[in-house]
């Protein structure tokens, strides 16, 4: 006999597999149990769902995204910076369980949700909330903690400095927190949260603005976020933070999605490289730095290299989704899509809301063969960014293979006006690609486009078939440097092909490994 287990869950409730649970314990040992005297909440079993649920601890916290108060919206950065760094902080404290920047980040633009309801919803104690704003060379800050239960004030302050003084705001902020939590700051804990990355104010704007506009992904906020790495090093050469960043920033104006303009692969991975490891020359524990060190040796195709450098990169910063995002990309250049889908959703677990993680996973459910959850996926990246270009690529390339050409026309367009392309043209390509008459014609055009050899391939695979797909990708082996092969990889397209042998011999000429 068979039995349907999420049937026989439901139907017989949480208080009913406690019951059996319990029942089943006395059967195998012979002797009664007292493991469920109570439930987790302290109530007689059989416990209810609300009873099974973990009690709140009383020294768990969430920090929510400042908001930023100043005239000048340019300001933003601040408000999210001085919110990551509070966070980063009070999480070092060992008696305190606060949730992760990541966790939090989806209440961002949530206007409609009171602090006190957000806190039962992440289960924690408190919530911490406030507003940033500048004036001049002044930054106030002020914030307050609610009680989740009550929604009551529980502490409140404000803090009105130079705006050379942020670092030492921080500090002061977070050290006020903990305290108001704990009641009393134990001596290690008051040196973790003095603990400063760079102790040079404009090292540290810098640093921020570099990783604000890196978040954006885009070519130019791309360049914009090097130059702000670049800056803050300029004023602190021993900011191992900032190395870090400028290598994610180098190493990304390498994939065709991003497509930056007059760059020089080699020279790029050459000056990425040296940044990721003056990072852990001075920082040898600073997993970012390790993730920066792993997606550059994937460019260089040192694939036992990078694979032991993001598997140090999830060791050592297990809550940082980039790592487990490219360890993910990694795991797919193996053949191992389950765990790339593994790692991928880590990464969306994560960042919920980031475009890029969002977008990978997706392909990543392409690669392993669940089409359901790829196309759902794509769904959920263009509603979080239907303008984006990275968003736009992979979802084009994604209705390419499936042969979706409704849905192709659109994403495209979109595609090619995001881009800079005319909009009368745009809605004429448009149009053709979903004329079954016109459509071989349109996508033999657009064979120059986005993502150069991945998006050539696809159109030689959608109109030709895999012979000649495969005669193209044999062509571009003979110079594997000029090709951006990974994204046709992270496609999923070569799912069924993984076994023929020409394409072996092609992925062994792109210097792929054997898995």
């Amino acid at each position: 006999m068979t039995v349907d287990r999420h049937r026989f869950e439901r139907e017989l409730g949480a208080g009913g597999i406690a019951t059996v649970s319990l029942a089943l314990l006395v059967l195998c040992t012979g002797t009664p149990m007292r493991l469920l005297a109570q439930c987790p909440d302290g109530s007689p079993p059989p416990c209810t769902r609300a009873a099974l649920r973990p009690a709140i601890q009383p020294t768990s916290l969430a920090v929510l995204y400042f908001e930023n108060a100043s005239h000048d919206t340019t300001d933003a950065y601040l408000a999210e910076g001085i919110t990551e760094e509070i966070i980063s902080r009070l999480s070092e404290v060992g008696r305190l369980q606060v949730k992760s920047r990541y966790q939090v980040r989806r209440y961002r633009t949530d206007a409609t949700t009171n602090a006190a309801d957000i806190g039962r919803q992440l289960a924690v104690a408190r919530i911490v909330t406030g507003s940033v704003r500048r004036a001049g060379n002044r930054v106030r800050v002020t914030a307050e903690m609610v009680g989740s239960t009550t929604g009551d004030v529980v502490w409140s302050e404000r803090y009105d400095r130079a705006d050379t003084d942020v670092l030492s705001l921080q500090e002061d902020l977070a050290t006020a927190v903990a305290t108001a939590i704990t009641g009393r700051l134990l001596p290690a804990e008051r040196q973790v949260l003095a603990a400063q990355p760079t102790r040079n104010p404009a090292a540290y704007d810098a640093y921020l603005l570099g990783r604000f506009y890196w978040n954006k992904r885009t070519a130019a906020d791309l360049v914009a976020a090097a130059a702000h790495f670049e800056q803050a090093i300029r004023a602190d050469s021993s900011y191992a933070q900032a190395w870090s960043g400028l290598a994610d920033a180098y190493v990304l104006f390498l994939p065709a999605e991003y497509d930056v303009p007059g760059i020089n692969p080699d020279s790029i991975l050459n000056l990425a490289e040296r940044a990721a490891r003056r990072a852990l020359a001075l920082a040898p524990q600073l997993g970012e730095a390790y993730a920066s060190l792993g997606e550059i040796l994937e460019y260089r195709m040192q694939w036992v290299e990078a694979r032991a450098a993001f598997e140090r990169a999830v060791a050592l910063s297990p809550l940082y989704p980039t790592a487990h995002l490219w360890y993910g990309y990694d795991l797919m250049v193996w053949n191992r899509w389950d765990e790339a889908v593994r790692e991928m959703e880590r990464a969306k677990q994560l960042d919920p809301l980031s475009v890029v993680t969002t977008v990978s996973l997706a392909t990543a459910y392409d690669g392993a063969e669940r089409r359901p959850e790829a196309d759902a996926m794509f769904e959920q990246a263009r509603q979080l960014a239907p303008d984006h270009g990275v968003v736009l690529y992979f979802a084009s390339v994604h209705d390419l293979y499936r042969g979706e050409y409704e849905r192709l026309a659109a994403d495209f367009a979109r595609l090619a006006r995001s881009t800079g392309a005319d909009s009368s043209a745009a809605a004429a390509l448009e149009r053709r690609l979903r004329d079954p008459a016109q459509r071989s014609a349109a996508l033999r055009e657009t064979i120059d486009g986005p993502g150069r050899v991945s998006w050539r391939a696809l159109v030689y695979h959608a109109l030709d078939g895999n012979d000649r797909m495969i005669q193209y990708l044999s062509e571009q082996a003979a110079d594997p440097k000029r090709a951006d092969f990974g994204s046709l990889l992270i496609c999923g397209c070569l799912g069924s092909l993984r076994a023929d042998p020409r394409m072996q011999a092609v992925l062994s000429r792109f210097g792929f490994p054997r898995p």
